[in-house]
């Protein structure tokens, strides 16, 4: 069984290293004057991976995908694509695509030409252009719009027209920016999936680059989480989700709500957390490493703390506040809560009833409740 095998059937390189690295990041720097862009990244990416870079405006995300496609030029480190250096090779010659966030997509062409033209400009054969072009319009389900222009389909289709454009030439590695940011929500959905199938079908690596939490979360295998030119965690969907590594990370992925407190009780099997603001002691049922008195955070997740009107009978991991707030989403509904000492929370319910008779609303004194196991220590 080769390595392609394995991967496919669920194995996880990046833990169990099968195999070497198919993209080797390191020590990636990239400086614009005194601006620095990229900062001192490394990062291993395996081969069929989706991986996605995750971050806001002016992270260096882009920065970053834009050197592995060899539109940047690193002010120092070094990139290795299938075990090759890439520092002397230009943009043209690397075993790379890059699908933009404009699709680029020229007006005066029809799809099947848009599809084929990095073949032409390649030199390829009349027949071999129409039979690749002909498998793609299929792969990507645009059968019969194929004599179409780019003005006649829809944005959905157009985003598929550019998607198989960078597929056609059949790259080692596809870079992605932003590549569903120019669709509606229930279409960029949609797509998410469909392009999760074809990267499957096709077992070529992508890397993209988005700021949309929830697209990364379902797209990716692992996640790549920049600020200010760094990369501050790296990991699967849930691993990012249920364990950020920081305040940063935390916040951003998700909503959450993060209390402010000092070590009171340190043993091996829970962390006992003062908080002033909280008004009551925060238990944690897993021992980390700290010290008596030092300052941490506690993470909790909206969805993981119990709204009610009766009090629960517990002393720790208790808020009682006031509904300031309601937002009512359909599948679930999110409540604010202001607490006497101002703290505005968030808590999350799913509406598993058409009907709630007893329904929490505006201006309720409500409890707030969450197990030992529901909270994530921070201490950065």
């Amino acid at each position: 069984m080769d390595d392609t095998q394995k991967i496919s059937e669920g194995a996880k390189p990046w833990i169990d290293q099968v195999q070497p690295p198919f993209i080797r990041i390191s020590n990636i720097t990239k400086k614009f004057g005194e601006f620095v862009a990229v900062d001192n990244i490394t990062l291993d990416i395996y081969r069929e991976e989706l991986f996605c870079l995750l971050g806001g405006s002016g992270c260096g995300k882009t920065t970053l995908l834009r050197m592995l496609a060899g539109f940047e030029t690193p002010s120092s480190g070094s990139i290795e694509i299938d075990g090759q250096d890439m520092a002397s090779v230009p943009a043209n010659l690397r075993p790379t695509n890059m699908m933009f966030q404009s699709y680029a997509l020229f007006p005066h062409m029809s799809v099947e030409k848009n599809i084929g033209y990095g073949l032409r400009r390649d030199g390829v054969s009349k027949s071999e252009t129409a039979d690749r072009v002909a498998d793609m319009i299929k792969l990507v389900q645009l059968d019969g719009f194929a004599a179409r222009k780019p003005d006649q389909l829809s944005g959905g289709q157009q985003q598929r027209v550019a998607l198989a454009r960078s597929l056609v030439k059949r790259p080692k590695l596809l870079l992605l920016d932003e590549p569903l940011g120019a669709l509606d929500k229930k279409l960029r959905e949609e797509t998410q999936f469909e392009l999760i199938n074809l990267q499957e079908k096709l077992g070529v690596t992508f890397i993209v680059v988005t700021h949309d939490q929830e697209e990364a979360m379902t797209l990716s295998t692992r996640i790549g989480v920049m600020d200010q030119g760094g990369l501050v965690q790296v990991g699967e969907p849930r691993e990012i989700y249920e364990f950020p590594q920081s305040r940063f990370v935390a916040d951003f992925i998700g909503s959450v709500n993060v209390f402010e407190g000092r070590v009171v009780e340190d043993s091996e099997s829970h962390v006992r957390i003062r908080c002033k603001d909280a008004g009551c002691d925060i238990l944690v049922s897993h021992g980390i490493s700290c010290t008596e008195s030092q300052k941490l955070w506690v993470a909790v997740r909206p969805e993981k703390m119990t709204i009610s009107r009766a009090r629960p009978d517990k002393e720790h991991n208790l808020i009682k506040g006031v509904v300031d707030e309601i937002a009512y989403l359909g599948n679930q509904s999110v409540y604010r809560i202001k607490t006497d000492s101002g703290l505005i929370l968030r808590v999350t319910r799913s509406n598993l009833s058409r009907h709630e008779d007893e329904a929490i609303t505006w201006d309720d004194v409500v409890y707030l409740s969450w197990s030992e196991t529901a909270g994530v220590v921070l201490t950065r």
